[in-house]
């Protein structure tokens, strides 16, 4: 469990351990699948699936179209800003044994 305010962005040490999780997960199970979730499915989990397809290369605004294509109503401006001033370290950037990104 990795709790943070409700309509907030997570604090750095979530997001470190958020994505680390990942990279061991994925390093360990190649094309395994991790699911995420808050209480209501708006901000908190959709913000850390974005930051993890943001650390896989993808644009934040093409993160943000493609949850919100799955969960429409995701994101509040404070997450929304969040993201977009978000500067990936490419911590997710490596591929699995078939050459795919560690998030699909």
């Amino acid at each position: 469990d990795w709790p943070f305010d409700d309509g907030a962005p997570p604090p750095n040490q979530i997001v470190d351990d958020w994505l680390n999780l990942l990279k061991t997960k994925f390093r360990e199970e190649p094309g395994s699948c991790v699911a995420v979730h808050c209480v209501a499915g708006l901000g908190r989990a959709p913000v850390l699936v974005a930051l993890a397809l943001i650390e896989c290369g993808m644009k934040y605004e093409d993160a943000v179209q493609f949850i919100r294509q799955k969960r429409r109503g995701a994101f509040n401006s404070k997450q929304l800003l969040y993201l977009e001033k978000y500067r990936p370290k490419m911590r997710l950037r490596f591929k699995d044994a078939n050459g795919h990104c560690c998030v699909q």
